[in-house]
């Protein structure tokens, strides 16, 4: 990664975004407190895509310039993010960040993560981004939603599991488009709870 020091007429431009490494696997304890907080989520959606300093994130999320300094020192010490410029900006060396890569890969043993799953922290997340997605605009022709419920095989489900895990990396694997828009995907197949599931035969006495 480039590490540069630019003179005090340093460029307003932020710098490239640098080639990420495509995955990264998290397995820590301390990357799962890094990455929980609903701040720091948000800032290392920021970074996957462009990069910024820590007054820049502030700005941009509505935030205490401090509490993000923080935040930053967290990431930067799990290992999420990476300073990938240094600039002079009116005699203060401001640092770029960018994600450590572009994927983060979940495999957090269960004793680790604890009750709360990572999945369920996908979802509640996921759900709060469409929230206020929703409320910022009311027209998204991409925008597309349902919460069906089918009665498979297991062998069925997995095959559709396999279907949803290809659709992702083919996502993942869309090249970054410097124009675009960022777009937020949120899934989850899963097994209903039990009293959603087909009752035992009854006898006509039960009816």
């Amino acid at each position: 990664m480039t590490d540069e020091l630019a003179g005090a007429a340093a460029s307003t431009v932020a710098p490239a975004m640098p080639i990420l490494p495509a995955r990264m696997v998290l397995s820590t304890e301390q990357h799962l407190r890094a990455i929980a907080d609903p701040m720091r989520s948000r800032i290392l959606v920021v970074l996957q895509h462009e990069t910024a300093t820590a007054k820049q994130l502030a700005v941009r999320l509505g935030a205490v310039p401090g509490t993000i300094a923080h935040h930053m020192q967290v990431l930067e010490a799990a290992g999420l993010v990476q300073i990938v410029a240094r600039r002079l900006v009116h005699g203060i060396q401001a640092k770029y960040y960018a994600r450590s890569a572009r994927i983060f890969v979940f495999a957090i043993p269960p004793d680790v993560v604890g009750v709360a799953s990572v999945e369920e922290d996908f979802l509640a997340k996921g759900q709060q981004e469409l929230a206020e997605a929703l409320v910022a605009s009311q027209e998204d022709p991409t925008l597309s939603a349902g919460f069906p419920h089918v009665r498979l095989t297991a062998s069925r489900a997995r095959y559709y599991a396999d279907r949803l895990d290809a659709l992702v990396e083919e996502l993942l694997n869309e090249p970054l488009d410097p124009g675009g828009d960022v777009y937020g995907f949120v899934y989850a197949l899963f097994r209903a709870p039990p009293d959603l599931q087909p009752a035992p035969s009854r006898s006509e006495d039960d009816a």
